[in-house]
């Protein structure tokens, strides 16, 4: 249903230039379409995190509609008002997430992982209402406000999700443990490193960015070595083009938080949005949770 919408909302205008209409149109694409695939995959292990699992699945398309209308208006109190819908539904998206690591402990790590990543949307949520509403906290410009909104619903939420579901397979095979969890470490550290990096110091962003390629890296290996062959051709493919989409996305991050701490033109905001940003959103991300979405726990071989 959410894809069907944003289908619908291809052709028209949210803003006044081609590379922010492209943002605005990844932005709803996260809510409207990953966002309701990451949630499906998580599941509720106890009666509490079950009654909260669903008044999420409830919630979710009234917010994402509100959210999505928030972008016909100008900004300001009312696009912000609607926005905040999102912002009430990221907070139960991370409830949901405390409650399961609550009752649950930090292990095992792929669920710790899923967590970490129901709990990152919060942030996004956050963003995007400072953004419908038209301020810059921090001298920073609209478009990098966007861009977090962008990042927390994709690397932020989907990552980690997409992490933890890899890990409920490896741990029904023969697997680097350690690999698994330098991983996780990588993608779930990274996240507050690289949003310091845009407060403080481009070079602590650049090292957010190292890490968190160097997690995604880790979990390309795994995939390809160790979680693919659990499945068919099909699964194997989309899981294949995510692992490359990933990697590839990643060098071009790694240029361009490198560029912003030597001050060295490399790749400006426009080409990364049209690089990374759709390597990352529709080849890493939406073709990793299609993967899962279509039933990773049917481990037949090919």
């Amino acid at each position: 249903m959410g894809g069907f919408v944003w289908l619908l909302l291809l052709p028209t205008i949210t803003a006044d230039s081609p590379e922010r209409e492209l943002i605005h149109k990844v932005v709803l694409f996260g809510m409207l379409v990953v966002v309701p695939l990451g949630v499906s995959l998580v599941e509720p292990h106890d009666r509490q995190t079950a009654a909260i699992y669903r008044v999420v699945v409830f919630a979710q398309p009234v917010a994402a509609l509100l959210a999505v209308a928030s972008f016909f208006f100008e900004s300001g109190p009312l696009a912000a008002s609607l926005s905040s819908a999102w912002f009430v539904f990221s907070v139960l998206v991370a409830l949901l997430g405390l409650t399961r690591l609550k009752s649950r402990g930090l292990y095992p790590v792929a669920e710790l992982s899923i967590d970490a990543g129901l709990l990152y949307l919060s942030v996004a949520g956050v963003w995007l209402v400072i953004y419908r509403l038209g301020i810059q906290p921090f001298d920073y410009g609209e478009t990098i406000i966007l861009l977090t909104v962008v990042h927390f619903h994709f690397a932020g939420f989907a990552a980690p999700i997409i992490a933890g579901m890899n890990g409920r397979v490896l741990a029904q095979r023969k697997h680097p443990q350690k690999m698994f969890a330098a991983s996780v470490f990588g993608i779930v550290a990274a996240m507050p490193l690289v949003a310091a990096g845009i407060t403080f110091s481009p070079w602590l962003g650049l090292i957010g960015t190292l890490l968190l390629a160097v997690g995604l890296v880790l979990l390309a290996v795994l995939t390809l070595g160790w979680v693919t062959p659990a499945f068919r051709l099909g699964k194997r493919l989309l899981l294949l083009v995510g692992a490359l989409s990933s990697c590839t996305a990643m060098v071009l991050a790694c240029l361009y938080a490198y560029s912003l701490a030597t001050k060295t033109l490399i790749l400006n905001i426009p080409t990364m949005a049209m690089t990374h940003g759709l390597l990352n959103a529709f080849g890493f991300v939406t073709c990793n949770l299609i993967a899962w979405w279509w039933g990773a726990r049917d481990s037949n071989p090919s």
